[in-house]
């Protein structure tokens, strides 16, 4: 999220106390994150617009059992990731979480990885990108959503534990098996 929902003036609070603007706000900066999730997950164009708006359509219906001990961006992503998973379940087709990642997800795994560009260095930037996004949508559908949230969207692992259901432990497994999976496919050149 591109910007901290979870101080006192979380939206779905205010959407509940009769407030719907601070909510309309959050709808208009983040639906660019919502749709990039979606994106990365596999949705075609007109996919992802409509599963980012199922997934605002839900939160707005959802205001009035929202508690405020949870962290908003934890439970924006915890719905976008229902929808998507609801949506796999309707077309009948197991959930394909990653096909492509963006510029940010090839520098978050080089991050990941070492700090350092290498052995990325020789490629150019485009180039980078086309072949992780490949290496990605090799992962399996696990390892790609942990990567997901924790690498590309930077959510911390708590979270992201808490949007999958599962100990913070398993995250972490999760995203450790991922890179090194995505190293070995760089390496073997596996892509495309």
């Amino acid at each position: 999220m591109n910007r901290n929902w979870n101080g006192e003036r979380d939206p779905l609070v205010a959407l509940a106390a009769g407030d719907p603007e601070l909510f309309e706000n959050f709808v208009a900066s983040e639906m660019g994150t919502l749709l990039g999730f979606f994106r990365r997950l596999g949705g075609s164009q007109a996919e992802i617009e409509d599963l980012a708006q199922d997934t605002v359509v839900k939160l707005y219906r959802s205001a009035h059992l929202y508690s405020p001990s949870n962290r908003f961006d934890a439970f924006v992503f915890r719905t976008a990731r229902n929808v998507w998973i609801d949506s796999r379940r309707k077309a009948g087709v197991r959930a394909n979480l990653i096909s492509s990642a963006s510029d940010e997800g090839s520098a978050a795994l080089m991050e990941v990885e070492s700090g350092e560009r290498e052995p990325f260095d020789f490629i150019e930037s485009e180039e980078r990108s086309e072949m992780l996004k490949a290496a990605v949508a090799q992962l399996n559908s696990s390892h790609r959503m942990a990567f997901e949230l924790g690498v590309i969207q930077g959510l911390p692992y708590s979270q992201v534990g808490e949007i999958l259901g599962v100990p913070v432990g398993t995250v972490k497994s999760r995203v450790h098996n991922a890179v090194i999976k995505l190293r070995d496919i760089l390496e073997r050149g596996g892509v495309g």
